[in-house]
């Protein structure tokens, strides 16, 4: 039985099964050329392909694109930087959450802080150092405009974890009441407007707008005791530069604490000398560029470290003109203010210029930076 099947299926050499076997694997062969012959057409083959085929309408061939699929979920522009694709804004509800903060929320906050908020706008009038209070808010509504473009929209509904930052704020103000502590009142103001954009707007829009919002710490003077010591330090370390600068220069300069000995005079160093009115300066113009500019974040980091630097520097160059117009150049003075004190026009002439020359530091050391760290393609 075993033998027969045998025959049956695998017959002798030469029988009717090899001849079956042969023809088989010539159509195979007649086949494969077939299909990889550029002018060869085939007709009735389904499944084969030649260079010739042209796929149907409709249909989709592995050197053909892709059917069209549903966009992919993309990333918060929060975390890249640009407007999240397919976001829809509902203008209706942003006009009504605009309105809702106009009429409402604003004038909440300038009835709760009005005291705080005029104590502030005293000490910007009356003193020199914190006169740029005036800018801040234009300044931030003009960082939020300049990017618009990566609005990432909201949602129909409140951040609740925005919340923190209110009550953070309200606990300040508590502290503060009891403790008559002007300065922390003041600061609580900007716990409550991040609070109140982080709960009406959502994440999204808080931590595109945070880095704006953050430049409200330029408009909020500092504490007393904490200006008092800081200013005493930079007395002492502009008398001390300003003394090196003049010796490089061939004067004969002595630092004694926040006095200068010259050879026929003494230089005072006084607290409007100390150059808080230059750092605070060159920090937010340092702060404005870093949002105007888009470097990466080591670069801006390095801006904010270098910022001090040129401030201090730019105040010890200040002084040491004023210490050179005074010792050479009194007559020059008298003639350009008459009237007014000679130590303090040659103050203000000396401060109006390294006004520029602080500037234009800036601005060379931001174009140094970019020549040297430039982004090249490999």
């Amino acid at each position: 039985m075993a033998e027969n099947q045998k025959n049956k299926f695998d017959g002798p050499p030469g029988g009717p099964n090899d001849n079956s076997q042969e023809q088989h694997s010539q159509e195979q062969q007649h086949r494969f050329d077939a299909d990889f012959q550029p002018s060869a057409k085939k007709e009735g083959k389904r499944g084969s392909f030649s260079s010739s085929f042209t796929p149907r309408e409709g249909s989709f061939s592995r050197k053909t694109e892709r059917p069209p699929r549903e966009a992919a979920p993309t990333k918060d522009s929060a975390t890249t930087g640009k407007p999240a694709l397919g976001t829809v804004i509902d203008d209706a509800f942003e006009k009504q959450r605009l309105l809702l903060l106009l009429l409402v929320m604003i004038p909440l906050g300038l009835f709760a802080f009005w005291p705080s908020l005029h104590l502030m706008a005293q000490t910007w009038y009356y003193n020199l150092d914190y006169g740029h209070g005036f800018l801040v808010l234009p300044l931030i509504a003009v960082f939020l405009y300049l990017r618009l473009d990566t609005y990432p929209g909201t949602h129909r509904r409140l951040a609740w974890i925005g919340l923190i930052p209110i009550l953070f704020s309200c606990a300040m103000r508590y502290y503060a009441a009891g403790q008559f502590f002007d300065a922390v009142d003041q600061w609580a103001i900007l716990f409550w407007v991040l609070g109140i954009v982080w709960f009406f707007y959502g994440s999204r829009v808080f931590y595109w707008a945070f880095p704006s919002l953050l430049f409200m710490i330029f408009m909020f003077p500092l504490p007393f005791r904490f200006e008092v010591l800081l200013r005493n330090r930079l007395q002492e370390f502009a008398a001390q530069f300003a003394a090196i600068l003049l010796q490089l220069l061939g004067e004969p300069a002595i630092p004694i604490r926040n006095t200068i000995r010259l050879s026929t005079m003494e230089l005072d160093v006084a607290a409007a000398c100390s150059g808080l009115r230059f750092l605070v300066s060159i920090l937010a113009i340092a702060f404005a560029a870093i949002l105007l500019m888009k470097r990466p974040w080591w670069q801006n980091l390095l801006v904010l470290l270098l910022a001090p630097v040129l401030a201090l520097l730019v105040n010890a160059m200040r002084i040491a003109l004023t210490g050179i117009l005074l010792e050479h150049y009194s007559d020059f003075v008298r003639w350009m203010a008459p009237k007014a004190n000679v130590g303090v026009a040659a103050d203000e002439f000396s401060g109006i210029v390294m006004i520029f020359i602080a500037v234009g530091m800036f601005f060379a050391l931001l174009a140094y930076m970019g020549k040297v760290f430039r982004k090249v393609d490999l």
